[in-house]
């Protein structure tokens, strides 16, 4: 006799989710056009669309040329031929995330020296802490020398930095309705506060001793003016564009984390 075993298979049970990206589209660079304020259009990030374009933040646009958009990830659709019994809970509300905001990639001597000017008044605003103050450019060619418009505007930049200090850190201007990447010093300099601006003085912040008073804006708390630094932009000292300030651009314009 030949006996047989019954055999149980037990049911194995899959759970399917289905996420699709679509295709990127294309699009043509028109007058004015920047990586970034591409990417602010499309609601998509500046890292995204330099890596669908294989570009980098040294790549030049052109208007006419044809760049493509990546699309955003489309949410899971409903799960199918699920037959578990354990319940699969689909009514929790996702908790909201924060949004960080990034400035525009903008080359120095080619756009963001002529778009502020000497004598400009802007906000800064501290990439990291979300702080912002008052500035005024007053001098400065190979980067943007500024000082602050008020004391109360120094006593905050000294509460992002610790005090002065030349510690670079990433940050966003506003001008005119436009958001620039840059780097921000916050040690004044080569001014005295007690003389009059652009003339000659005796004394002068930063170990500068004496020569023309950088300090235009009295009353704000500080001797001389510090430093904004943009895409490209060098040193006073030796005309060489500073590595960490360029990095700090970076990261406030998305490239970097």
């Amino acid at each position: 006799m030949i006996n047989l075993k019954k055999t149980t298979l037990g049911v194995l049970t899959i759970m399917v989710g289905m996420s699709t990206t679509s295709a990127a589209q294309s699009y043509k660079v028109k007058p004015g056009d920047s990586f970034w304020r591409i990417s602010e259009k499309h609601g998509i990030t500046l890292e995204s669309l330099l890596e669908e374009n294989k570009a980098n933040g040294k790549t030049i646009i052109y208007p006419g040329q044809v760049l493509e958009i990546p699309k955003k990830d489309k949410k899971p659709s409903a799960s199918r031929g699920i037959t578990s019994r354990e319940k699969i809970s689909t009514d929790k509300k996702a908790e909201p995330q924060k949004t960080q905001v990034y400035g525009e990639y903008l080359n120095w001597f080619d756009e963001v020296e002529q778009l502020i000017p000497r004598g400009a008044e802007f906000k800064a605003t501290d990439f990291y802490t979300g702080k912002s103050f008052m500035v005024k450019r007053t001098v400065g060619s190979n980067h943007a020398d500024c000082e602050t418009l008020t004391l109360k505007d120094t006593d905050i930049m000294k509460e992002i930095w610790g005090g002065f200090s030349w510690v670079r850190r990433p940050a966003i201007v506003e001008y005119k309705g436009r958001k620039i990447a840059c780097s921000i010093t916050a040690m004044p300099h080569a001014g005295n506060e007690g003389a009059a601006g652009g003339a000659y003085t005796k004394w002068r912040s930063g170990g500068y001793g004496a020569g023309t008073n950088f300090d235009y804006v009295k009353g704000n708390g500080m001797d001389g003016h510090f430093d904004i630094h943009f895409v490209g932009s060098t040193r006073h000292m030796d005309g060489k564009a500073d590595s960490e300030h360029q990095k700090m651009i970076k990261i406030a314009a998305g490239i970097l984390k």
